[in-house]
């Protein structure tokens, strides 16, 4: 019987997951609210502060609410599996009868999903009522503003790179925040040297003297196509369509691992 149930947990269940996402909503509601109730209660002083002296000012504090949100989202996210690196109730977490995918679906709709959409929304009701408390006018410019495109372009890349600082949550035992920004700082600086010695070697050849010369005509049109359309066409490709779903792969062998 107890192999069964084993075997059936193996698979992914709509209902399981249901239960599992209610769980860790429910049992983590407490602190999460005492913290966004924190974020909030300042957003909105500060809001008001720059609403009494300019009501129209409140538009330009897009980048500050947005800033606060992708910080708290990627704190929120390494944050999530800390059961799991908790010695005292990882044991409880781990023999909870879900698939490791369930535990990754779960984790993914809170912090990818759920999160963004209430953070918009709480940034929409800060701005109404700054506004509302500074003019006394129903005055929905600002709320608008929040809803725009370039709000929701951001939202988008909120939810391509929450996806590293998930595998950070369940490959890091401690400080799962900081070690992700370190990995991704290491990254870069691998990257970019990369980058530089693909760009010295090739154009090796163009050196004259100690600098670079680039004359009309050094740069061949296939080149400049190369440089200016096809490389930043394959990154944007990898950014936005192949981030989120390498991540989640890995996620979820780390998260398999630790359950075996």
């Amino acid at each position: 019987m107890h192999h069964r149930t084993m075997e059936t947990i193996k698979y992914f269940n709509i209902n399981r997951l249901y239960l599992l996402t209610r769980r860790q909503i429910l049992s983590n509601a407490y602190g999460w609210l005492i913290a966004f109730g924190a974020v909030a209660g300042s957003l909105l002083v500060i809001s008001l502060l720059v609403a009494i002296s300019r009501t129209s000012e409140l538009t330009s504090l897009d980048g500050l609410y947005l800033s606060v949100m992708f910080i708290g989202g990627y704190v929120f996210t390494s944050n999530i599996f800390a059961e799991l690196h908790q010695s005292q109730r990882s044991y409880q977490f781990l023999t909870l009868p879900v698939s490791a995918t369930e535990r990754l679906v779960s984790a993914w709709l809170i912090t990818a999903v759920f999160f963004p959409v209430i953070a918009l929304l709480g940034m929409a009701i800060i701005v109404l009522l700054a506004n509302l408390i500074a003019s006394f006018t129903f005055n929905i410019t600002p709320f608008q503003q929040v809803f725009s495109e370039a709000n929701f372009l951001a939202i988008k890349v909120y939810f391509v790179t929450q996806s590293v600082f998930l595998l950070g949550a369940t490959y890091f035992r401690k400080n799962n925040f900081l070690k992700t920004l370190l990995a991704l700082f290491v990254a870069l600086v691998i990257y970019q040297l990369i980058i530089a010695l693909a760009g010295w070697a090739l154009f090796y050849p163009l050196v004259d003297g100690p600098r670079m010369q680039f004359g009309s005509g050094a740069i061949n049109t296939e080149m400049e196509t190369l440089f200016l359309n096809r490389i930043p066409g394959v990154v944007s490709f990898i950014f936005w369509y192949l981030t989120v779903p390498f991540f989640l792969v890995t996620t979820w062998f780390s998260l398999k691992e630790r359950q075996v």
